[in-house]
């Protein structure tokens, strides 16, 4: 297959891809978890302790506006790259590098300006960096191995959250060493896959001038033309809202829901998330991979991608309801049984009702979007409701709950997939 061609890939892609391609992913996840889980709350509460959730919830929402813009174009503009060294690469490497330097920024903020500044970069670059890591599945990833290759991208989510909460905030103290660190196990992630990866250069006559009102109006794609997409990006937007609203505001919710410090004194929030995250993660890891076998296996999509849904759903309510430390173990657990359930077949299955292959940069930055939005609306929503509910976290979680059932259903309609 050419980069130009407009068939799905049939060629099967070895262990070699898959393994690089999954670190790269992995590390794509690194680079933005701890930072949004961790390290951002962290800065927030250092520049303004009496309001650190609403200057997190303004600089998270002003930088998922910038997300979703370049989630827009990164694709588009991979899609049309024809540079000798490919389509994808240049926007992998280049992204990669510009994340590190947007970490450089956000630790030396002392103000919210800078801090915002610091975010504005990081989603700027990080989105051409997944807009093009992500196209690569539809490049490359016959039909028949998307379960197994989803699955494995979906470790993404839990091992960033373990970097994030183990690694970054529970065993390192100092914020110098939890950047350098992330930066260092980013940049090994994903600059070696990128420097090794086979990307055909796209012919410069495949590419057809455009003026840029045409460029914009080819990002649209009609819902009434391709219902299936429309309703999996619906879908993913609501199941990620909800997966934003528990990692945005967990450090807080252990903090002034639960009461960790004063039920663990001499231990940080920080730790109690790390071990949360430890114990959800094996859940994950182990539901993931098997329902992404499953998948491919008896090819099916939706049921797996519905029950994962509705499972986080169920977990999110836990949260709401029993703010008690035993009780927030056990939605925890159930957490990562419905996140790696949901995770490992939610891109097989949006990836197989892509609209064409021959944009699917384009398309999957569309796909992106549905990563982007949900940073806009959790963020607007803890701003709305934290002040309605006068700082009760509980109330974002019953918001979150209701999110995960409503995308679980709006998946079961897909025609296309099975």
């Amino acid at each position: 297959m050419t980069t130009a061609d407009d068939a799905r890939p049939t060629q099967p892609v070895g262990t070699g891809f898959i393994a690089g391609y999954t670190v790269a992913q992995i590390g794509a996840y690194i680079a933005f978890v701890p930072l949004f889980q961790v390290l951002l709350p962290l800065q927030a509460a250092a520049i303004d302790p009496a309001h650190k959730a609403e200057v997190f919830s303004r600089i998270a929402l002003l930088g998922a506006l910038v997300a979703g813009a370049a989630n827009l174009f990164a694709g588009a503009v991979s899609d049309r790259t024809a540079s000798r060294f490919g389509r994808r690469r240049p926007w992998l490497l280049a992204g990669g590098l510009g994340v590190l330097g947007a970490y450089a920024l956000i630790h030396a903020a002392h103000t919210a300006g800078l801090l915002l500044a610091g975010v504005l970069l990081f989603q700027l670059t990080f989105n051409f960096l997944f807009a093009a890591l992500l196209a690569l599945v539809a490049d490359r990833v016959p039909d028949r191995q998307k379960g197994l290759v989803s699955a494995l991208m979906g470790l993404g989510l839990p091992m960033g959250n373990i970097v994030g909460t183990v690694l970054i905030g529970g065993l390192l103290h100092d914020g110098a060493a939890r950047f350098l660190v992330l930066g260092a196990i980013v940049a090994a992630a994903i600059i070696p896959f990128t420097l090794r990866l086979t990307d055909p250069p796209l012919a410069v006559e495949a590419v057809p001038r455009r003026r840029l009102g045409e460029v914009i109006a080819s990002l649209w794609v009609d819902p009434r033309r391709y219902p299936d997409f429309a309703l999996a990006w619906t879908g993913r937007v609501l199941v990620i809202t909800a997966f934003s609203l528990v990692q945005g505001y967990m450090l807080f919710y252990l903090q002034d829901a639960v009461g960790y410090e004063r039920l663990f004194p001499g231990q940080r929030a920080e730790q109690g998330l790390a071990l949360l995250t430890t114990v959800s993660t094996v859940v994950n890891l182990a539901s993931g991979l098997a329902f992404g076998l499953a998948s491919d296996r008896l090819g099916r999509r939706k049921v797996f991608t519905s029950l994962g849904a509705l499972t986080l759903g169920a977990a999110m309510l836990g949260l709401a309801i029993a703010p008690a430390w035993p009780a927030v173990i056990a939605a925890y657990v159930l957490y990562g049984l419905g996140a790696g359930c949901y995770n490992a077949i939610d891109i097989a299955l949006i990836t197989q009702v892509l609209p064409s292959v021959r944009t699917a940069g384009k398309d999957l930055g569309i796909v992106n979007l549905s990563n982007a939005l949900p940073q806009v609306i959790a963020p607007a929503l803890g701003v709305w409701f934290l002040r309605a509910a006068h700082a009760d976290f509980r109330s974002l979680f019953l918001v979150a709950a209701a999110a995960g059932a409503a995308g679980a259903l709006v998946i079961l309609p897909i025609r296309g997939v099975r």
